[in-house]
């Protein structure tokens, strides 16, 4: 964002000059038609971000808005979706086009910033959110402190400035159809590579993920100690370990997609990896919607009710885990 102020506009900006060719030229020479993973790319956003809908209008419900942790969980459903719409649905009618920066240099550079500011900005609600369960289990009183109230928005101000710092001042990514995945490295200079490298960001994946993993077997572990405290070992000491297992999912998608992305923007990997790495930051944004659905029995039935399919089965039988 800064170079589009500093230089006037994208096409200005020196090293994402495209006036050595025209669009076409530049994807013919550049670029890959992908009409297949296209299609699967923009159905896979159009669907993830259709089903988080009746999700973000169980968690807006009174009830529920009033908790502090789904207030962050409701931000971080907002991003999810905007981010789908970067990694999913327009990087789908690219690949489908067969498009590389040059061909659309002001829409991929844009959703570039975008792209990478609410990935960064993710990575921060997911840290706020472990926090604030941690806290909630072993410090209630300091989960109050930071968290009642109103005082939920003003930590939520953290990640978006975080976000927005990407934006600003870094580097953004950009789209090539031949490697179907986003790269620093917008291709078109040959020689020039080493000058998109994009410093915060490689920081931002190689630590601020790490930390939130490490909070997540944090949270884990004192689970595992209020279970032990409160009794009942054989139902909550299994609720524990599934939910230990759901934790070191989400965790192992966002660490092994945050490792790809570094190394492929300093190093030549093969394609499958590449694309591997793109699909799991498109799980990463996408895998909570199953994971609402199929694991969170208040979210879920908050949504068959929307849905008008009764429940029958008594809730008050066993307490909710959210």
């Amino acid at each position: 964002m800064n170079n589009i102020i500093k230089y006037g506009s994208i096409e200005a900006i020196p090293l994402y000059n495209c006036s050595g060719f025209t669009p076409e030229q530049w994807s013919a020479r550049n670029g890959t038609q992908r009409p297949i993973a296209g299609t699967i790319d923009m159905t896979y956003g159009i669907m993830m971000n259709i089903l988080y809908v009746p999700i973000l209008a169980v968690m807006f419900e009174k009830e529920h808005f009033k908790m502090s942790c789904f207030k962050i969980m409701i931000f971080l459903g907002i991003v999810d979706m905007l981010a789908l719409w970067v990694n999913s649905i327009i990087t789908g009618f690219l690949a489908f086009h067969g498009a590389v920066y040059c061909t659309y240099p002001n829409l991929i550079y844009i959703t570039g910033m975008a792209g990478l500011g609410l990935w960064c900005c993710s990575c921060i609600i997911a840290m706020s959110l472990v926090v604030n369960r941690i806290l909630d289990l072993a410090k209630e009183s300091w989960c109050k402190f930071l968290f009642d109230g109103k005082r939920t928005y003003l930590i939520l101000t953290l990640p978006i400035i975080y976000g927005s710092y990407f934006v600003i001042f870094t580097t953004p990514i950009a789209f090539s159809s031949k490697h179907l995945t986003w790269f620093f490295d917008p291709l078109i200079f040959p020689d020039k590579g080493p000058e998109y490298t994009n410093i915060p960001h490689g920081f931002n994946n190689l630590l601020v993920v790490a930390v939130t993993c490490l909070l997540y077997a944090s949270f884990c572990c004192v689970l595992g100690e209020k279970v032990r405290e409160v009794g009942g070992v054989s139902n909550k000491g299994s609720l524990s370990t599934q939910i230990f297992f759901q934790s070191a999912l989400i965790c192992a998608v966002n660490q092994i997609a945050s490792i790809i992305y570094v190394i492929m923007n300093f190093i030549e990997v093969p394609l499958w990896l590449i694309m591997l790495g793109h699909m799991l930051w498109q799980t990463g944004h996408g895998a909570p919607v199953f994971i609402y659905l199929c694991l969170n029995r208040t979210i879920r039935n908050g949504v068959l009710k929307r849905l008008g399919v009764r429940m029958d089965v008594a809730e008050s039988s066993v307490a909710p885990v959210n």
